[in-house]
Order: structure tokens, then C-alpha cells, then sequence
């Protein structure tokens, strides 16, 4: 299981650092365990503490975890005045301390109180370790910690054994994302998605987002982009045998921050010069309409003429309901036009009832959608809309086009 004499190790942490995105500098520390054999070859120990599976080897485990976090508590408590620690502890480890002390005493806490350390600068940050026991166990031992006041990190949210259910049970302060996941929103828009969709969750529950694994610039600003408050990676700083000084922090994270927001005003420009050119472009028509029962005609020939970037256009009644045919862009100069979706009710797409509060504030403007992309037509599109007679809303889909 082990490469090396695990007798003839010594057993020391490293620390990593964290940096925080609104202050740009290191928040906190991860504590991450190594070996040190007699001629100073350092060796990782995460396949040795996280892959145990005989109950002697899970209680070496834990005679080692003991160890090092009493050795990180040691050197956290004289060395840093501020900030937090991040512990790893797997599931088994967290359900050892609360069935293995005396009421709320847990051996962690009786260690943090000796080093003088409070709890609320200690994030136990859970790993993807599978364990037997149930997720309720769990549950129930996360509630005692944090009423001891420690903070709890869920690690390597977004791989592939994660699942929403562990999040919604653990109701964590703060979420760590699968460095894997990172790296393929980076090829992938389907990834890019998943991540927007943990930057929604991580704001509907309240948890900070902590991106680890970072190598790279390019991986950086898709963090940032993608909501991160905290970074970690080698391309910020490697776990070291102590903490970085201040001369060493300073400068690791701004400069880099700096660039990423000259890029999205960039990108930002070119979007609000795209959406007025557009804009313009509209409201120098009229869209009447006719009504034949409960269908809806406009002049759908005139509208695919303002701009090529022009690919549908439908007509919705107040509800979300679709009254009118669905055109779609077939060629430069052409277009289909389907009725298929007759009838079918688009309330629940995110835009309409956006759509719906903007038309509230300005019921003869045409309102515009945040950018977002489209499989079907395998493009990023921006969604225009106005209100028409008869409480009737035209929906416009432009592909976006930077300038």
C-alpha cells in the first residue's frame, strides 16, 4: 500500500495556502500530511489516509490524523494571529471523535482548546471518502461540530461521487470544488454549466466557494467567473513546510485578478455595443399583429431582414403560452416556419419571466436577456423582447456576435 518503511517516516504537515479573492491575499491554510523518511524524501500521504479498509489500518490512520493535526495546531497557533486552518477529515474520522468522547468534548476540540486555537478558526473540511455509515450519521455529527463553533468545508464538490444530496444534508460553509471539474469547464460549455449551476447552489445555501487545483491563468479566471471567494492551487503558492511571510504573499494574486477584470470590461463593452446595435436595429420597425382564433400572424419576413444574426422569432401570449409560429433562420436569406410548439407554454425558460419584470418597468422598450448558449443551435444567443397589442410579448433569439 506504501512505498516506503511507514515506520521509518516522519510524520509532519504541510501547509498550502488559500487566497482570498476580496482581500487578495492568504486567508487561510490547508493542512495537507507528509512523510519524511532519514535522507529528507518527502512522500504525499493521501493513498495512505484515504485508503484504509481493515480496522487496523483505519486505526493507524487515526493514531497518524492525531498526530499531524496536533502538529498543525501547534505550529498554526504560534505562527499565525489571523486566518483559518483547513483540516481534512473523512467521514469515519468525524463519526470517531463524537463516538469516542465524553458529550460534546471531542478529542479535535480539546486539542484546539490547548493550543489556544477557537473553533471558529478551524474548517473540517469532510473528504469524498466513502464510508458505511449512513448519511444521517453524518448529518448528525456535522450539527455537534458546528455547534462547537467549527466551520465545515465540503471537499471535491462536482466529481463524479459527489451528489446534491451530501450538500443539502451538510448544509456546509464552504464548498470546495472538484479540481477536475474546473479543468474541464475550461474545454467543455456542458462543464462551464455544472459551474454556474454550484455558483447558484453555493448562493441559495449561503456557502463560500473555494476552487482548488489551480495550475493555470486561464483556470483562475474561470474560477473568479465562476464565483470563487477563495482560490487554492500550485500556481498560487505549493504546500511548504511553513507559512508564506508577508513579502511572499504579496503580489501572488492582484496582478492576476487585475488582468481577469480588464478582460470582462472588455467583454462587457463588446456585449452592450452588440445589444444596442441590435436594439437599434429593432425599434426602428413596427410588429403589428393579426389574430385568426387563437393564432397569432406577424410579418416574421420583415423582422429575419433587419440583421443575419436574427435565427427565430415567436409570439407568446402573457402567460408564456405560444400563439404565433416558431420562424427559424434556415439560410441568409431564408426561414421555416414551424408550428409545432403551437400552444406549448415557455413560462418556465429563465428569460420570460424576466422578460415580465422588465416589460413592468418599461412596457414599450425592448428589453434584453443575459447572453447564454444554445445546444440546439451550438452558438451563444441574447434573447430580445418587447410587449405587443393585446398583451402579447415577441421573442427575438440574435446569435451573439463580438465586436
Amino acid at each position: 500500500m506504501f512505498a516506503v518503511d511507514e515506520l521509518a517516516l516522519d510524520y509532519v504537515p504541510y501547509f498550502q495556502p488559500i487566497f482570498s479573492v476580496e482581500d487578495q491575499t492568504v486567508a487561510a491554510y490547508e493542512s495537507l500530511g507528509r512523510g519524511v523518511s532519514p535522507n529528507g524524501d518527502v512522500y504525499s500521504l493521501s493513498f495512505f489516509m484515504h485508503n484504509s479498509d481493515s480496522l487496523e489500518e483505519q486505526d493507524r490512520v487515526i493514531t497518524v490524523d492525531s498526530l499531524l493535526t496536533e502538529k498543525a495546531f501547534l505550529k498554526f497557533a504560534e505562527e499565525r494571529e489571523k486566518g483559518y486552518l483547513f483540516l481534512n477529515v473523512t467521514p469515519d474520522r468525524l463519526l470517531y471523535e463524537v463516538e469516542y468522547s465524553e458529550g460534546l468534548d471531542f478529542p479535535i476540540l480539546q486539542k484546539a482548546k490547548q493550543y489556544g486555537i477557537h473553533p471558529s478558526r478551524i474548517y473540517l473540511e469532510i473528504t469524498e471518502r466513502t464510508s458505511k455509515r449512513s448519511l444521517d450519521s453524518l448529518t448528525t455529527a456535522v450539527e455537534m461540530f458546528k455547534e462547537q463553533g467549527f466551520k465545515i468545508a465540503l471537499d471535491d464538490v462536482g466529481s463524479e461521487s459527489s451528489n446534491l444530496e451530501r450538500l443539502g444534508a451538510l448544509k456546509p460553509d464552504m464548498i470546495k470544488v472538484d479540481l477536475n471539474l474546473l479543468k474541464r469547464s475550461i474545454r467543455s460549455r456542458e462543464f462551464q454549466s455544472i459551474l454556474e449551476y454550484l455558483k447558484d447552489i453555493s448562493l441559495g445555501m449561503g456557502s463560500d466557494l473555494l476552487f482548488e487545483g489551480i495550475e493555470t491563468e486561464e483556470e483562475l479566471y474561470r474560477a473568479v467567473d465562476s464565483g470563487a471567494r477563495f482560490l487554492q492551487g500550485y500556481f498560487l503558492g505549493r504546500p511548504k513546510a511553513n507559512f508564506l511571510n508577508a513579502f511572499e504573499c504579496d503580489g501572488l494574486l492582484k496582478p492576476h485578478l487585475d488582468s481577469f477584470h480588464q478582460l470582462k470590461r472588455q467583454q462587457i463593452s463588446s456585449e452592450i455595443h452588440f445589444e444596442t446595435s441590435i436594439k437599434e436595429t429593432l425599434e426602428k420597425i413596427s410588429i403589428p399583429v393579426r389574430k385568426i382564433g387563437k393564432r397569432v400572424l406577424i410579418d416574421a419576413q420583415s423582422i429575419f431582414k433587419l440583421s443575419g444574426a436574427i435565427q427565430r422569432v415567436y409570439v407568446t401570449d402573457w402567460d408564456g403560452t405560444q400563439v404565433s409560429s416558431y420562424y427559424e433562420r434556415d439560410g441568409e436569406f431564408s426561414f421555416k416556419e414551424n408550428n409545432l410548439s403551437l400552444q406549448k407554454n415557455w413560462s418556465y425558460l429563465p428569460f420570460f419571466y424576466k422578460h415580465v419584470k422588465q416589460a413592468f418597468r418599461s412596457p414599450s422598450s425592448w428589453q434584453i436577456s443575459e447572453p447564454y448558449w444554445d445546444r440546439a443551435l451550438n452558438r451563444k444567443l441574447t434573447v430580445f423582447s418587447k410587449v405587443l397589442e393585446g398583451q402579447l410579448s415577441v421573442f427575438i433569439d440574435v446569435s451573439y456576435q463580438s465586436t
